[in-house]
C-alpha cells in the first residue's frame, strides 16, 4: 500500500522513508500469528530493483534494519549511484525471515555518484530468496493444506504461539454510495476460476453465480495466479486477484499470510467506494482476512468450513498440522453463521473442535453445475491414452493420500487377468503423483493404469464420456463434488462409505458404496457393473435425477440466502456504522 509509505530523494545519496502501519493490518498480524503487534520485531528493508520487476524476492540485493514498533521514519545513507530503489516495513518472524506490510513507491538516484562506501552503516544481503533451485510449496499444496514431508516454517523456530490477545480500535465507515436496492457480498477464497486446485474454486464459482441470480451485487477476492488479470467482471461477478508483497514466499504459512494481508488491503480500498452487507469466508486460508474485515468493516462474518486438518490427517501430530487446526478452531470462534456441506462434516466439527453448545451449523450441500454431455472431438483426447474396445474406468481427484487411489492400484492389479479388456485412468495432479506412478511400474500395470496428471474440463468432461463406470475410493471425503460431477452425467459410480459420499449415494439405487481402503470391495462392485449392464444403466439415470433434484446451484443459493438473511437479522443493532436493510432479498 503506497499511500501509507513514501520515500524520497532528499540529497543525492540519502534516502528519507516515512511510513504508518495502519490499525487494520495490525489487527490481521495479531489475528494470524496470535501475538500483539507491539511484542513483535519491526525491521525495514530498502531493495536495489534496478531493471527488474520485483516481486520481493527477486532484488539485486537488500540493506536490513530493526526498528521500534513505534518507528515512522528512516534514512538510508552512501545509496550507490544511478539505481532504482524501493523500501518495504515488516515483522521479523525468525532471525532469517521477514513479512513485509508495506512497500513503497520506487525512486531512482543520481548519475556519477560514487558506489556505496560506509558498509557499516546497514548490513549488506544479497537477494538468495529468489533462488529457483529450492523447494516449491506449490508441489505440496492441496486445497485446504499442505503435504511436504519436511516443512521449514517459522512455527518451529517460533515454538507454541501465545492465546489471542484481543484489542478495540475505532472502526471508520469510508463508503461513499450505496445500492439500496442490491446487498453487497464479499466472498473471500484462496482459489477461484481459472485457478483450480481442487473443489473449492468450482464451488465459490458456482456459489458466486446462484448469489448474482438471487439479486446480491457479488464481489470475489482471491488469489492471483500464472498473471491473470488483476480485475474482472465476468457472467456479474466483479473478481479481484491479489499477490502478497512477497509473492514467490518459499514458506507456504508465510505466503498465506501474505495473502491475507493482500486481500485485506483491497477490501479496505474497496470499501471506500462499496458497502459490504456481508463477508463470507471460505476455509482457514482466508480466515485471518474474514475476522479483520468484520472487525473493521464491522458487518457479519459467514464462514464454510470444507474439511479440516484433523480430518485429513486423522489426527493433530506436528506443529504444522497444529497451526492450521488453532486456525480453523479461531475462525469457527469468530463467526455466527457457520456452514459445513454435510452432516458428517458438522459431526466432525462438534467432536474435534471446542465451540458452544448451542452453535448453529447450517448444512448445505455442494451444488453442480447442470452441463449435458456433448460430442467430444478426438483432438481433445489426442495425448490421452484412450484405449479401443476397451472399458474404461475413469476416477479423478487432487493426488493425495486421502483420496485412496491405492486402493484402485491393488484392485487393478488383482482384476488384470479375470478382466484383460479393463483399464483406468486417474486424472489430477498432487504430492504423491510420482509415487503411484512408481508403484504402477512396480506392479507391472503400465499398459493398465494410467496417472495422467491435470486435466482441462474439456478433457475431463471427454473421459466421463468414454468411461464405463467412474470410482472416488476416498478415505476422507467430507463431501465429494468429483462424484456429484459423475452422477449428473448418469455415469454409474462407486464411491467409499465415507464422508458426505455416504449422504450422496444409496447402495444400488443411484449408485455402489464400497468400503473405503477395501480393494476386494472395489473389485466386487465393479464386477456388479461389469456383469448388469442393465442395472448400472438405470442405477446411473437414478443417479442424475438425484443430482438434478438436489444439487442444482439455485437450491444452494436459496439455503444460503437464508444463512446471510440470519446474519443481517443479527447484526442489526451491532453497530450504528452499518446501516442494513434486512428484508428478504
Amino acid at each position: 500500500m503506497e499511500e501509507r509509505i513514501h520515500v524520497s530523494l532528499i540529497s543525492k545519496d540519502i534516502l528519507s522513508v516515512t511510513w504508518e502501519v495502519p490499525d487494520f493490518i495490525k489487527s490481521f498480524i495479531e489475528n494470524y500469528f496470535e501475538q500483539l503487534f507491539t511484542s513483535l520485531i519491526s525491521a525495514i528493508r530498502i531493495y536495489d530493483v534496478t531493471c527488474i520487476i520485483f516481486d520481493g524476492s527477486n532484488a539485486h540485493y537488500y540493506f536490513e534494519a530493526m526498528t521500534g514498533e513505534s518507528q515512522k521514519n528512516w534514512k538510508f545513507k552512501n545509496l550507490k549511484a544511478n539505481r532504482n530503489y524501493c523500501v518495504e516495513v515488516g515483522i521479523k518472524l525468525s532471525e532469517n525471515q521477514f513479512f513485509p506490510l508495506l512497500r513503497s513507491n520506487t525512486v531512482r538516484t543520481w548519475e556519477n555518484q560514487s558506489a556505496l562506501e560506509d558498509k557499516n552503516q546497514i548490513e549488506e544481503f544479497p537477494s538468495s530468496e529468489n533462488d529457483d533451485s529450492r523447494e516449491n510449496w506449490n508441489d505440496f499444496v492441496s486445497t485446504y493444506s499442505y503435504y511436504g514431508k519436511s516443512y521449514p516454517s517459522f512455527i518451529y523456530e517460533r515454538g507454541n504461539f501465545s492465546h489471542q490477545i484481543k484489542k478495540s480500535f475505532s472502526i471508520t465507515t469510508f463508503f461513499l454510495d450505496e445500492d439500496k436496492k442490491r446487498k453487497k457480498i464479499l466472498l473471500l477464497t484462496w482459489e477461484y476460476p481459472p485457478n483450480i486446485i481442487g473443489g473449492l474454486s468450482r464451488h465459490v464459482h458456482g456459489l458466486a453465480g446462484g448469489l448474482h441470480k438471487k439479486g446480491y451485487e457479488v464481489y470475489v477476492i482471491t488469489a492471483n495466479s500464472n498473471q491473470q488479470m488483476q480485475e474482472e467482471f465476468t457472467d456479474g461477478i466483479h473478481i479481484y486477484r491479489v499477490k502478497p508483497l512477497l509473492e514467490k514466499d518459499n514458506d507456504f504459512l508465510s505466503w498465506i499470510g501474505g495473502l491475507n494481508l493482500a486481500m485485506i488491503q483491497k477490501a479496505m480500498e474497496l470499501s471506500k467506494i462499496h458497502h459490504f452487507s456481508l463477508i463470507h469466508a471460505h476455509e482457514w486460508l482466508v480466515g485471518a482476512c474474514g475476522i479483520t474485515l468484520q472487525e473493521f468493516l464491522a458487518v457479519p462474518l459467514v464462514v464454510t468450513i470444507h474439511a479440516t486438518e484433523f480430518g485429513r490427517n486423522n489426527g493433530i501430530y506436528n506443529g504444522l498440522q497444529r497451526f492450521i487446526h488453532e486456525k480453523e478452531q479461531q475462525l469457527i470462534n469468530q463467526t455466527e453463521q457457520l456452514i459445513v456441506c454435510s452432516t458428517y462434516m458438522k459431526k466432525e466439527l462438534q467432536q474435534v473442535f471446542s465451540m458452544k453448545k448451542n452453535k448453529k451449523i447450517w448444512t448445505i450441500p455442494n451444488g453442480i453445475e447442470e452441463k449435458d454431455l456433448k460430442e467430444i472431438s478426438d483432438e481433445v483426447l489426442s495425448a490421452i491414452p484412450i484405449q479401443k474396445n476397451k472399458r474404461l474406468i475413469f476416477s479423478v481427484g487432487r493426488i493425495v493420500k486421502e483420496k485412496g487411489f491405492d486402493t484402485l492400484i491393488e484392485a487393478a492389479y488383482k482384476l488384470r487377468l479375470a478382466y484383460p479388456d479393463l483399464y483406468f485412468i486417474i486424472a489430477g495432479k498432487g504430492p504423491m503423483l510420482k509415487e503411484y506412478r512408481n508403484n504402477v511400474i512396480e506392479k507391472n500395470l503400465q499398459d493398465v493404469v494410467f496417472f495422467i496428471g491435470f486435466v482441462t474440463d474439456e478433457q475431463k468432461n471427454a473421459l466421463f464420456s468414454k468411461c464405463t463406470m467412474a470410482v472416488f475410493p476416498s478415505r476422507y471425503e467430507p463431501f465429494g463434488i468429483v462424484a456429484i460431477e459423475s452422477l449428473s452425467k448418469g455415469i454409474p459410480t462407486i464411491a467409499s462409505n465415507t464422508g458426505g459420499l455416504k449422504e450422496i449415494i444409496q447402495h444400488e439405487v443411484n449408485g455402489l458404496l464400497m468400503e473405503a481402503g477395501n480393494s476386494d470391495s472395489l473389485i466386487e462392485q465393479t464386477i456388479f457393473y461389469l456383469e448388469n449392464e442393465s442395472k448400472a444403466l438405470k442405477i446411473g439415470s437414478n443417479g442424475r435425477k438425484m443430482v438434478e433434484s438436489e444439487f442444482s446451484w439455485e437450491r444452494i443459493a436459496n439455503e444460503t440466502n437464508n444463512v446471510y438473511k440470519e446474519a443481517f437479522i443479527n447484526n442489526k443493532g451491532k453497530t450504528s456504522s452499518a446501516s442494513m436493510d434486512v428484508n428478504p432479498i
